[in-house]
């Protein structure tokens, strides 16, 4: 008896030392709408609205509404980095999947993809793995030749370095920023596979690179959002820091409804909301904006405002009886990169070795202990370790990698895939169910992801429901069998570093191996079959707002990203990208956030006036 007291008194010093150790003041909502109109509105407290709130209010003489649809951020998983893939389907994830697909996702659910998106302060950078890249500088200057005028990769450099706080030692010199808001070092917390699979990826020819700075291609330990071992979101970098500004405004639990127009006119005069409980009925509340409203509700959201506010294609909105104010291809555009997760066990190691990660991590005392008491150990980073980005001979005409190689050090979330909803990690358990979930084994996990999808798809207003109901996904994935075909030789290329000496330690086996398949194992047959069975988001939605010139029909802003068609309404988040970039979105998104700021501050010279 009184060593399960003693056990139990210990247990319970330790969950009190987490709580006070991960509290933070800042993690809970600010105000309410006791006021009714700002100078701007933010809607979406998310990658891009937390950077909005924070440059935009550096001026005392405006006053900034951010209004975001979930809670302040105070879930204790959002601050532990290895926690991150607990947050699906909890009450800080939108839960959007898409529409059953006909090409690919067949061993998930009904084949639906989950999209995990965060609804919570920080959006999902509150929710995400916690990886920063910007992408090719390709991708910036190609940007600029469809028409996104000052989007050339020399034009937005300046806006990722204004953010950064590049802390790790290393990074090529002139391409990092030091004493921004946001932290970004390299993973602090490396297994032996991870650091295996860099020495093979070098055997094979590949080097080393700082993947942000002068040249992608190549490999690297990630780089991270991560500060004293805890996540660095966006709240946490631009929010928090400036909670005690008398002129922001921030207000959790509110849903725009839709934007309110000044009479019949097409000018922006504010925003209807309605609390999370009353959202779907007919009360409503409108706040208004003196200035600008800014959507920053991502890409998935901002679309769906902006139909259901009459700014959409016009047969789309007919069939809804939406009165129309703009005819523009809202939700069109979607793009999103795919990745094909390839798990390998190290055969006779056990799975508590040291030598990779596992999924019973989280319930590992001596690695609790290690983070809450000195903040170290595997908790303190992403578990995904090593980021490659290679050419796979497909786009001679394109400077940068078409291929993404991610390597987690351990086999990844192994949710179930045969549940209602779920985590696309789990689709893993496919190849060896039993013997993952049992975990005998120590193993990895790489994945090649596609980095230009050649498959585009839409969003629009669910025929389920109002329109207020979570919106449609055509993502169209793999509809073009380019995309399958790239995906092939990304394969080939990881199967081909994994088959080199510096693995020669360990006797590795694919789980992708086991059973009775349509083909042989690691045929061009077999992996397409397996691609369009397995395939999954990597979550990088954007383009369903394009940016461009005022005169290409294909268009939802012009370059300064005001919505074509309607005054003092811009939109500021992932869905303005023309194309997705070489690489994960959330440090572009951010850095489009900075620039956007100052193009408001410039469009509003009155402000600066004011100073």
């Amino acid at each position: 008896m009184y060593s399960w007291a003693r056990t139990s008194f210990f247990l319970l010093l330790v969950y009190v030392a987490f709580k006070v150790l991960l509290w933070h003041p800042s993690r809970f909502p600010y105000s309410t709408l006791d006021v009714k109109e700002y100078d701007y509105i933010i809607v979406g407290g998310g990658s891009a609205g937390c950077v909005l709130a924070n440059r935009l209010s550096e001026n005392p003489n405006v006053t900034v509404l951010l209004l975001e649809a979930g809670g302040p951020d105070k879930k204790d998983e959002i601050h532990i980095p290895a926690a991150y893939s607990k947050l699906q389907l909890t009450e800080v994830d939108w839960a959007y999947s898409t529409i059953p697909q006909r090409n690919s996702s067949e061993a998930l659910h009904a084949q639906r993809s989950a999209w995990p998106r965060g609804k919570v302060l920080g959006g999902t950078s509150s929710i995400n793995s916690m990886i920063y890249t910007r992408g090719n500088k390709a991708d910036y200057d190609e940007w600029e030749k469809m028409g996104a005028k000052g989007w050339s990769y020399e034009e937005v450099l300046p806006y990722f370095k204004k953010s950064e706080d590049y802390t790790s030692d290393g990074g090529d010199e002139g391409y990092h920023g030091k004493g921004g808001p946001l932290n970004i070092e390299k993973a602090t917390f490396v297994t032996p596979v991870a650091r295996a699979f860099l020495a093979a990826a070098k055997e094979r020819g590949y080097p080393e690179v700082d993947y942000n700075g002068q040249s992608q291609i190549g490999f690297s330990l990630t780089q991270q959002t991560v500060k004293n071992g805890e996540r660095h979101s966006t709240a946490a970098a631009f929010l928090h820091p400036v909670r005690e500004r008398q002129n922001l405004y921030v207000v959790t639990g509110m849903m725009v409804k839709r934007v309110a127009f000044d009479g019949a006119s097409n000018v922006v005069s504010g925003v209807y909301v309605a609390d999370t409980k009353r959202y779907k009925r007919d009360e409503e509340e409108l706040i208004r904006a003196r200035k600008e409203v800014i959507l920053s509700a991502g890409a998935v959201e901002s679309p769906h405002i902006l139909m259901v506010s009459g700014i959409g294609p016009a047969e789309h909105l007919k069939d809804f009886g939406i009165p129309l104010k703009v005819d523009l291809p809202v939700g069109k555009n979607l793009q999103d990169h795919l990745m094909v997760p390839i798990v390998f066990e190290l055969e006779g190691v056990p799975v508590d070795s040291g030598v990779s990660l596992h999924s019973a991590i989280g319930e590992s005392l001596t690695y609790f202990l290690q983070y809450i008491l000195f903040k170290c150990g595997p908790f303190t980073a992403s578990p995904v370790e090593v980021h490659g980005f290679l050419p796979s001979g497909m786009e001679p005409e394109h400077q940068g990698p078409d291929i993404h190689m991610i390597f987690m050090g351990g086999v990844g979330n192994l949710e179930g895939i045969r549940t209602a909803k779920v985590t696309n990690a789990g689709s893993v358990l496919l190849w060896g169910e039993e013997a993952l979930q049992k975990e005998l084994n120590a193993g990895f996990t790489v994945l090649p992801g596609l980095l230009h999808p050649r498959s585009v798809g839409y969003i629009e207003l669910s025929h389920v429901g109002s329109v207020y109901e979570l919106p449609s996904i055509h993502p169209n994935y793999l509809s073009d069998e380019r995309d399958v075909e790239a995906l092939i030789r990304g394969i080939r290329i990881a199967m081909d570093i994994v088959n080199s000496s510096a693995f020669g330690q360990w006797k590795l086996k694919c789980t992708a191996e086991r059973g009775m398949w349509p083909y042989d194992f690691n045929t061009d047959e077999f992996w397409r079959w397996y691609i369009r069975h397995i395939a999954v988001t990597m979550y990088h939605p954007v383009g369903t707002c394009k940016m461009g010139t005022t005169e290409d029909s294909s268009t939802v802003v012009d370059s300064r990203l005001r919505v074509k068609g309607v005054k003092n309404l811009r939109v500021v988040d992932a869905s303005v990208m023309p194309k997705v970039v070489s690489g994960n979105t959330n440090a572009p998104t951010i850095m489009i956030a900075e620039k956007a700021a100052d193009m408001i501050k410039e469009d509003n010279t009155d402000d600066t006036l004011k100073q």
